[in-house]
């Protein structure tokens, strides 16, 4: 039987004991939980984060835009604005990708609205 020492006062203890009888430190550490336990999806955050991808790449289209072509950019830009809104209100799985798509699609739909009122 081998003796280890307790991380938390330091006394000796046998190696199985889960906490410490001395002072009831936890001597294991648990191990990591999958962060989508629930079967949860981040396509909220995904959907957003395309969407916002699609706008941006759009901008660097040099041709000149009719206002039809800069509607449609914008109604992307805001479905993308609010899922990714939405998958970060509801505290979802992929909250970094749904604030990139936010990001994304918020600067993209102030840059289709500059271009619009031109």
């Amino acid at each position: 039987m081998a003796m280890v020492f307790c991380r938390g006062c330091a006394k000796q203890l046998h190696e199985t004991a889960h906490t410490c009888p001395h002072c009831g430190a936890p001597q294991f550490t648990s191990p990591p939980q999958a962060p989508t336990a629930r079967g949860e999806s981040s396509w909220l955050a995904i959907t957003s984060l395309i969407l916002g991808f699609l706008c941006v790449l759009a901008m660097f289209d040099e041709a000149e835009w009719d206002g039809d072509t800069l509607l449609g950019l914008g109604l992307f830009a805001s479905v993308g604005l609010v899922l990714g809104i939405v998958s970060i209100s509801q505290n979802k799985s992929g909250n970094g990708i749904a604030v990139a798509g936010v990001v994304m699609t918020a600067v993209s739909l102030l840059c289709f609205i500059g271009l619009s009122v031109n």
